[in-house]
């Protein structure tokens, strides 16, 4: 079996995995640093050397095969075991830590991102074990036919920096459990928790089974995609990212599952009472990550006559929130990941109050954490901007959330389908009759009724983005299929 985790919270790095074993980059370090103070260098994290990509995959393809072999029900056993391993080798308080210093997440969250994988693994398991069990028909006369799933064998997961280790979970248990052996490609501006988990995940399992690789841009991603070792990609990022991906992978034909952007919008039905606990769950459910969710909700449409109401209660609400350094006491939201997203956002919001629109941001931000350059938002509420602005037509991906009006329901829905996206939607309503007809035409892989983002999830179900949003599906007996080829084999009977 490998090694366990060689980091923690206190700066030292933790290193790659290649073939069970914790290594150094071989192309040297970089720093991390904290989006809050973006002078604290956080850690040195290891930069992997092309020849180090070429050692993970050929590791990942040498144990493949023992490890495809495997039975279904023997591979479920292993990987919960090797996932409790994982949860326990460093303490929810210690990576938590170093992934809200990384990153920038409230504790409470990074503690949450950081500690799910054993219940993860503990929750597809039994599914991967039933959708692996494929199919018997008979046919008669001595004919039968069987449809198997068989692994693809290496895959490559390529992960965001917004929730590294629960999609790094959510990428790597349902890969291993349906036989295939992974390469992760860490994110590279937070990488420190994900190499971490996946050291001590590895140290539970056959060498090569899991590998890790980490490097300071692109560079690194573009080169696994592209790997002739690699037979299918898990990616979850940007569009344009995406795209890139998608175009490598189809040089070798290559199957791609693309978990992309968002713009999703929440319809609220002229039946529901504006107040406080709806403004409460709009709130959660747009500013969770400081907005930096693709399924947060990023648009929010009510009847005309009620919107300033709605923009009311909203503006309510978030002054009770707290920006500033996620480890200090009193902070309900960190800051955004990048200064780049900052900037960007704010570019928005300038544009929509130049343009006469009314832009409320009554959150306090911690004042410890003012002039020290970090990548603070305050969060803002956008009241009615014009259609076509930048904060309606693009994903933010920052804490800044348009409220607009409509004149009657179909108006709503023609507004909420006018976007280049479709990960997500949903109706807010009593009106079971409203409910059904918006979940048939919101044009939306997962469409939420009276809630809405990832608190409300079920993994028995798939999800996946329509138009830009992505391509192929995660969670569920379909999102684990994905991770498989099928093969039907046709039986006739000697002699029949």
């Amino acid at each position: 079996m490998g090694r366990g985790v060689n980091g923690d919270a206190s700066g030292a790095a933790p290193g790659l995995v290649i073939d069970g074993e914790v290594v150094a980059g071989e192309a040297g370090t970089y720093e991390v640093t904290n989006p809050v103070r973006p002078s604290e260098v956080v850690l040195h994290a290891p930069s992997a050397s092309s020849e180090q990509l070429g050692r993970a995959v050929a590791a990942a393809r040498r144990a493949q095969i023992g490890w495809g072999a495997m039975a279904p029900e023997d591979r479920a056993d292993l990987v919960c075991k090797a996932a409790a391993v994982a949860g326990a080798a460093v303490t929810d308080e210690d990576l938590g830590t170093l992934l809200t210093k990384e990153h920038g997440k409230v504790l409470w969250e990074a503690q949450f991102d950081s500690s799910a994988i054993a219940g993860m693994a503990t929750a597809y398991a039994p599914l991967a074990v039933e959708a692996l069990s494929g199919r018997v028909l008979e046919a008669g006369q001595g004919r039968k036919t069987r449809v198997r799933h068989e692994p693809f064998g290496v895959v490559a997961a390529i992960l965001p920096f917004n929730w590294p280790v629960s999609v790094m979970a959510n990428k790597v248990l349902p890969a291993l459990l349906t036989g295939n052996t992974v390469v992760v490609k860490a994110p590279p501006t937070c990488p420190g928790a994900v190499l971490a988990s996946i050291a001590a995940l590895a140290s539970a399992l056959p060498p090569g089974v899991v590998n890790s690789l980490n490097g300071p841009g692109p560079d690194m991603g573009r080169a696994l995609v592209g790997h002739p070792g690699v037979d299918m990609i898990s990616f979850t990022g940007g569009v344009l990212a995406g795209r890139s991906v998608m175009s490598t992978a189809s040089d070798s034909v290559k199957p791609v599952v693309l978990e992309l952007g968002g713009n999703d919008p929440a319809v609220i039905g002229p039946d529901v009472e504006i107040d406080e606990d709806l403004a409460s769950k709009l709130v959660e459910a747009a500013f969770i990550t400081s907005g930096q969710v693709c399924m947060a909700v990023k648009r929010v449409y009510a009847p005309s006559s009620r919107v300033p109401a709605l923009v009311e209660a909203l503006v309510d609400r978030v002054k009770s929130e707290v920006v500033g350094d996620g480890l200090a006491e009193g902070v309900t939201m960190g800051p955004v990941h990048r200064a780049e997203a900052r900037d960007r956002v704010e570019e928005m919001l300038d544009e929509a109050r130049s343009a006469g629109f009314r832009v409320h941001r009554p959150a306090t931000v911690r004042p410890e954490d003012v002039g020290r350059d970090g990548y603070l938002v305050s969060p803002a509420i956008v009241e009615e901007p014009a259609r076509d602005a930048r904060i309606v037509r693009e994903e933010q991906f920052a804490p800044a959330l348009p409220v607009l009006g409509y004149a009657d329901l179909e108006d709503a829905l023609a507004q909420a389908n006018d976007t280049s996206f479709g990960l997500c939607a949903s109706v807010w309503t009593g009106d079971d009759a409203l409910a059904a007809d918006f979940s048939r035409r919101l044009q939306a892989g997962t469409v939420f009724v009276n809630c809405h983002g990832t608190s409300a999830m079920d993994y028995r179900a798939p999800m996946g983005g329509w138009k830009e949003s992505g391509y192929g599906l995660e969670l569920g007996p379909e999102g684990i299929l994905a991770l498989t080829h099928t093969k039907t084999v046709l039986e006739h009977s000697a002699g029949s």
